[in-house]
């Protein structure tokens, strides 16, 4: 009994220390999910040491840690995720957080040693498996410049939730604990919450997908509820997108069922206002009733299709991205023949289902099964909106980039602004990067864009640093990474990048802190 309260009281306080402590994280940099939000910006607003300014002579390789045993065969898109400051046993730490196909590991992000690793049993699919798909709650927005009326208390503290009362999700968005836990997405289908800063069961997983996961695509969370897609991969798996309402007890399952279609999703499922965007590959059944292939749909949160932007021929593996302009939800998305299209993200394609507000020319890239994502940095000091992508394959010619870094055969990252003349909305082409093996969704932070060129079997890989004005490499990593990525997406807060190699290794660049 005496044990029991010790705990508690334990509980207590470090439940209150990471309330009071999640204020000050806002300031460095969470990283919560693939591509930092549920819209998948792939930008950090938060980073405060890697600027233009401080970084040079100061940014380099920090460290690198092995984790687990290399998996061979498939391998699904993944990204490190980051939380600061938080307060475990060991006292503060701040926590780098990746998967493999069974296995959980929390990283101590400055010394690169491992704080606890979580085994799930779950076998992987026959058929071939993916990483455990993961995500956390985002953390909570605080309003410092509120008032409270007159003569009103504030609010008592919470405290944490007795054991028959925590269950998946009972406080998603906060509680008790503030950002309380991480979700990870189990190959038999089964949704588990851990504690961040011990790795523990919070509550007894629910069942989410009703098949076997064998290619799992992802997690996005909205609210009170959580998105996965799936690839019909194994027998009773299916080409689509799941969605539960962790707000009710009995956990209400929806899908969106695309039958012989496939969804370009690596990344997971991009929200916008309770919407799931998710764009859909080529229809081996054209006719397939409900179905909209060469698409990007728009879903409500009950799996009902809201609005569709149709393109006339089959769209490229792009992750779309979603997000406020002037007070309006956009979302750019992959469009016809390699280009990119900008659509009214309430009412994508508009009543023909092919309207868009503005168009790029044809940018060319691959049509494989290599993902390539989109990311959005909004520069408050210019009042500029820049897009950008990777591409696999060469860049059509065509396009006429103002800037062209150097030849782009294999790969690189492509730059856009979004402007307005006369009420007509535009993405115009900016820069192009010098050419990257294999390039990773970018990243953007302080006006400079973070580019993994992956490599390949005989291609090391290589971190690059670009200006986001030009695309102008201000620093690359050289011989620091002796082997290359595969599927790695890379990740940036609390002045450090990271990213994992195909081996399993977590890499660390950045600006180190004297210990």
């Amino acid at each position: 009994m005496k044990r029991s309260s010790a705990v508690s009281l334990g509980l207590s306080i470090a439940g209150a220390v990471l309330c009071v402590m999640q204020v000050h994280a806002q300031t460095l940099g969470y990283w919560s999910t693939n591509r930092n939000d549920a819209g998948r910006a792939g930008a950090q607003k938060a980073e405060k040491s890697i600027t233009k300014e401080s970084f040079h002579g100061e940014f380099k390789f920090l460290w690198k840690l092995k984790l687990g045993k290399e998996a061979g065969g498939f391998r699904s898109y993944s990204e490190p995720l980051l939380i600061p400051r938080l307060i475990n046993s060991q006292g503060f730490k701040d926590f780098v957080i990746w998967s493999d196909r069974q296995n959980v590991y929390a990283v101590d992000s400055e010394l690169g040693k491992i704080l606890w690793q979580k085994h799930y049993d779950a076998a992987p699919s026959t058929c071939g498996a993916s990483n455990l798909a993961m995500t956390m709650e985002p953390p909570l927005v605080i309003n410092f410049g509120a008032r409270r009326a007159p003569g009103q208390k504030p609010a008592p503290p919470q405290g944490p939730l007795a054991v028959n009362e925590r269950r998946i999700g009972v406080a998603a968005g906060g509680g008790g604990f503030g950002l309380k836990g991480i979700y990870v997405l189990t190959p038999d289908g089964a949704l588990h919450e851990q504690v961040i800063t011990t790795g523990v069961d919070f509550a007894s997983p629910v069942k989410f997908v009703p098949h076997a996961v064998g290619f799992s695509k992802g997690l996005a969370l909205g609210g009170t509820v959580m998105y996965t897609t799936t690839s019909a991969a194994c027998a009773g798996g299916k080409n689509a997108l799941y969605m539960v309402n962790m707000a009710s007890s009995d956990y209400p399952m929806a899908s969106y069922d695309s039958k012989s279609v496939p969804l370009l999703a690596a990344i997971g499922p991009t929200l916008g206002d309770d919407v799931a965007y998710v764009v859909t590959g080529k229809s081996a059944n054209p006719n397939a009733e409900g179905v909209h292939s060469n698409s990007l749909v728009a879903l409500t949160p009950d799996a009902k299709v809201k609005a569709w932007y149709e393109a006339e021929g089959p769209l490229r593996n792009v992750s779309p991205v979603s997000f406020t302009y002037k007070g309006k939800r956009l979302v750019v998305a992959p469009g016809k023949s390699g280009s990119f299209v900008l659509l009214d993200g309430g009412t994508p394609g508009g009543e023909d289902h092919h309207t868009v507000l503005a168009e790029t020319p044809s940018v060319g890239g691959a049509l494989g099964e290599a993902p390539d994502a989109l990311a959005v940095w909004q520069d408050t000091t210019s009042d500029t909106t820049w897009i950008f992508s990777s591409i696999h394959g060469a860049v059509n010619a065509s396009a006429k980039f103002a800037t062209s870094n150097g030849a782009t055969a294999q790969g690189s990252i492509v730059a856009f602004k979004l402007e307005e003349n006369n009420g007509k909305m535009a993405l115009t082409p900016q820069w192009v990067s010098k050419g990257m093996v294999n390039p990773a969704p970018p990243v953007i932070a302080n006006g400079l864009v973070l580019a993994l060129a992956q490599g390949n079997a005989s291609t090391p890989a290589r971190l690059l640093v670009l200006d986001a004005a030009d695309g102008k490499e201000l620093y690359t990593s050289g011989t620091a990474v002796p082997t290359y990525a595969l599927m790695a997406g890379v990740t940036v807060g609390d002045g450090h990048v990271f990213f994992v190699t195909h081996d399993n290794t977590l890499y660390s660049f950045g600006i180190g802190i004297e210990h």
